[in-house]
């Protein structure tokens, strides 16, 4: 039988999936020393079992971390059989060196990890799955797209309306493509050029010149909301209505406002980190990651 154990970060994923799954599920213990360091416990005895472990990266990107590897290491001392989905992973932006003497922060969080024998790892619309992917050196790999859980949401209040799903840049095509395959409706990328020094971010929006009525602005990640604002901006300029998709909402600072400021009508996010307005629409991910889990065979 399937355990689900929930850490401090898990957004309430953790709960909602082991009801779904029809498991127990298990809420880890965790308190700060008065030096700052973490301690970290489970309540009750789970070994040899099946674990589901659930964790989200954001916010205290770096004590997720340690909360994660802490619990791998008593799970594993324990004999049980780990499988690990964390909905937001946080340091994988630098999946690669761009500039000489950088760290690829997402190689080194995946090693650590890694280095339990966790047999899936699980991520949910993960900024480049494929670095990942050659980054886990043991067990299996799997990035779930929910395209289908956004596009049901956005049926449902502009169905009949003529509708465009925008990618922000081509790395965000096949996001973009899983949508509109769901919606029946056409999709495009915005051309990005990004300064490697700066973080600069330059876009070219001719593409956007066949767009009639409604786009839906699709990301992976928003932290300053920049991006999309910028591409906001431009449609709304042309009396198009602009929809946000954005698989983990940051929303750092004065990002939310920013967005509204630019003319973005509505925001739609999944359940991935903590919910931080009242003002967006969090859409519940549970059954569908519980199906796709098991679909794929990594709970039975």
């Amino acid at each position: 039988m399937v355990i689900v154990v929930g850490l401090p970060g898990d957004p309430g994923v953790g709960s909602k999936l082991a009801s779904c799954l029809g498991v127990g599920y298990v809420s880890v213990f965790s308190k700060r020393f008065p030096d700052g360091e973490i301690y970290l416990r489970l309540p009750q005895k789970v070994e040899g079992s099946d674990v589901l472990l659930v964790q989200s990266m954001y916010p205290a990107q770096s004590d997720r971390l340690v909360e994660l590897l802490l619990a791998l290491e008593v799970l594993s001392r324990y004999e049980n059989r780990v499988n690990l989905l964390i909905t937001y992973l946080a340091y994988a932006r630098q999946d690669r060196e761009f500039l000489i003497g950088e760290s690829v922060s997402l190689k080194s969080v995946v090693k650590a990890l890694t280095t339990y024998e966790v047999d899936v790892l699980v991520t949910i619309d993960a900024h480049n799955p494929h670095a990942i992917e050659k980054a886990v050196e043991s067990g299996r790999y799997l990035n779930i797209v929910p395209g289908e859980v956004f596009a049901e949401a956005i049926s449902r209040k502009y169905r009949g309306r003529e509708i465009t799903v925008v990618a922000p840049d081509r790395g965000a095509l096949s996001r973009a493509q899983s949508i509109a395959n769901h919606l029946n409706c056409g999709y495009i990328a915005v051309q990005k050029v990004r300064d490697r020094v700066t973080g600069r971010v330059e876009h070219i929006f001719n593409s956007l010149n066949s767009i009639s009525e409604l786009a839906i602005v699709v990301d992976d990640i928003v932290s300053t909301g920049g991006t999309i604002a910028g591409i906001a901006s431009y449609l709304t300029s042309r009396n198009i209505e602009v929809v946000a998709a954005i698989s983990h909402a940051l929303l750092v600072g004065d990002a939310y406002e920013r967005l509204v400021k630019s003319g973005v009508r509505e925001i739609y996010t999944l359940q991935t980190v903590p919910q931080t307005s009242a003002n967006i629409t969090y859409l519940d991910i549970a059954s569908y990651l519980a199906r796709e889990l098991r679909r794929e065979g990594v709970v039975k």
